[in-house]
């Protein structure tokens, strides 16, 4: 089998994986249906049913998809960047940013779109914020700048929502504000989930595009200088691809964590450092990772799950899993 053969066959595999899941999880539930159902539904056809489901699932299944691939994308770009096994989506400060914004939208009265366009916009702006705070650093190592100001970006934002939550009336506001912060794949409308994948694929596209000079990147700043890239100005546009996937999937399902962190670990096992091959394995694991927890959200009850709770239970130990297979394997 040729090297190329090799490197498509773990990709096309984790494709089928996804659209199995995602076909499954749009015929499982409490009105189970067949794929022919759900194709005849999707027509226009059909019975009653299968377009209930269609219509109740569809939804929730594509937000799922879009928020794991989203987050695993992110989250591979990082850890690449800075090199540190431990990066992820929100080291800028993009997920507090945009539970900020949510928070401060909710406390305004504001309808739910409008909810989820401010956790959008305060996922970019905290995450301008700290491009251009570390972008004003000139001494230093600019990966340790950039971390240092992610981390002051996030605490103000984090002490934003602290205020939002003590404003919120406890029998209207908060336990929708508690629910949107604890992470759900059913809140979101199709409309809203189809504006996530387009800003998504948006941002998948611009770093697949850079390809092998994230690669050069990760390699480091003067290795890629000596290779002739403007290394400051790709690190910036990844980085900023990077905010915009996190906002645009957090403010459609609310601060979910984990996936960002532990799709890329398991893309590595699977198909090396290369970014080309990294990032479409780290989104489509994620994406995979989403679905099961989605899945396992609403199989104890009538009562989802905040999938943001099982993304803990479940990532913790498996990252834990992960980082002791791949010590076990070092020389």
């Amino acid at each position: 089998m040729s090297r190329a053969l090799k490197a498509v066959v773990p990709l096309f595999a984790a494709l089928l994986a996804v659209t199995g899941l995602a076909l499954g999880a749009l015929m499982l539930g409490p009105l189970p249906t067949s794929p022919a159902a759900l194709l005849a539904a999707a027509a226009g056809a059909g019975d009653s049913t299968a377009q209930l489901a269609l219509s109740l699932r569809l939804p929730a299944v594509l937000t799922a998809v879009v928020v794991g691939a989203g987050l695993a994308l992110a989250g591979a770009t990082l850890q690449a960047l800075f090199r540190n096994p431990l990066a992820s989506p929100d080291l800028l400060g993009v997920s507090s940013g945009a539970a900020a914004g949510a928070a401060l939208a909710l406390l305004a009265g504001l309808a739910p779109w409008a909810m989820q366009g401010a956790a959008f916009l305060g996922g970019i702006a905290s995450g301008t914020l700290t491009l251009a705070a570390a972008a004003a650093v000139r001494s230093g190592d600019p990966r340790l700048a950039l971390i240092l100001c992610g981390v002051v970006v996030g605490a103000l934002a984090a002490a934003l929502l602290g205020l939002a939550l003590l404003a919120a009336d406890p029998y209207t506001k908060l336990p929708t504000l508690t629910w949107w912060l604890l992470g759900a794949f059913s809140r979101a409308t199709l409309a809203e989930a189809v504006v996530a994948l387009g800003l998504t694929s948006a941002a998948a596209a611009v770093l697949l595009t850079l390809g092998a000079r994230l690669d050069a990147l990760a390699l480091g700043e003067d290795q890629a200088r000596a290779l002739g890239l403007p290394a400051r100005t790709l690190r910036l546009l990844a980085l900023a691809t990077a905010a915009l996937a996190t906002s645009a999937v957090v403010s459609i399902s609310g601060l979910v964590g984990w996936i960002g962190l532990l799709a890329p670990h398991a893309a590595r096992l699977l198909v090396g450092e290369t970014a080309a091959r990294l990032l479409p394995m780290s989104a489509l694991l994620g994406a995979a990772v989403a679905l099961i927890v989605g899945q396992l959200a609403r199989a104890f009850g009538p009562a989802e799950i905040p999938v943001g709770l099982l993304t803990a239970l479940v990532g913790a130990p498996a990252f834990l899993a992960l980082f002791i297979s791949r010590a076990g394997r070092r020389p």
